[in-house]
């Protein structure tokens, strides 16, 4: 059995203790939200890789170097769709789609026959399934509504598909982050302009699986801001 990392015990405690602090004057507050956000999505490295061959050095040989190829997935824009339901006071079950369009970078370098270096890239689409939770924090008053900042962390389900679809890869992430809301300050909101939430997120995602050559855990950062609806 696989023992949960310390770190994501701490930010779950963290979550738990700030939910707590919520008044209970949220409890009229709509109870589902619904949000489409413009995103970016930052880009990390994949690690690299020595073409080689044995020499004809005797008994044995020692491998001779052809080329270094190091690879990389480039930032990009993104798009996501997030739902929450208001669980208990300011707690929601969030589940969250996200689709980014990146590139993936092969650096190959250092040849043999001393042949400049050259990038090969290509397109990679990367589509998440996420749940987590959300904990809305007190809420700044405004002339024209409140900010509410929050506090979120979750993970799930990764699909990693090269152009052409010539490769295609899974794997799961872990992230933790927060942001803030702007909304009404009505507590029983009617009408659109009542309704209208705007929102930002930022999110430190940590990914196993997926396309990658040394098969490690990679880290990157997500940012996004959209608009969405207050409902029920």
């Amino acid at each position: 059995m696989r023992v949960a990392r310390p770190g994501i015990l701490v930010a779950a405690a963290g979550v738990c203790a700030a939910a707590l602090l919520i008044p209970r004057a949220v409890a009229a507050q709509p109870r589902l939200d619904i949000t489409a956000s413009g995103a970016w999505w930052q880009g990390y490295d994949l690690g690299g890789k020595r073409a080689s061959i044995t020499g004809p050095q005797t008994p044995t040989g020692s491998p001779v170097t052809l080329f270094d190829n190091d690879v990389s997935i480039k930032s990009g824009p993104g798009a996501e769709v997030r739902i929450g339901w208001r669980v208990f006071r300011a707690v929601y079950a969030e589940a969250t789609g996200g689709l980014g369009v990146n590139t993936i970078a092969s650096h190959v370098h250092d040849d043999i026959e001393q042949a400049p270096a050259i990038t090969a890239s290509s397109t990679l689409t990367q589509i998440t399934i996420e749940g987590g939770a959300l904990v809305e924090l007190t809420a700044w008053g405004l002339p024209s509504g409140k900010l509410v900042p929050f506090v979120d962390g979750g993970g799930g389900y990764l699909r990693q598909v090269h152009e052409d679809r010539v490769l295609i890869e899974t794997g799961r992430t872990l992230y933790v982050g927060g942001g803030a809301k702007w909304h009404s300050a009505a507590a029983q909101p009617k009408g659109f302009a009542q309704r209208l939430v705007v929102r930002a997120d930022v999110r430190v995602v940590s990914r196993t699986g997926g396309v990658d050559i040394d098969d490690e855990r990679r880290h990157y950062i997500t940012v996004s801001g959209g608009v969405g609806m207050r409902l029920f």
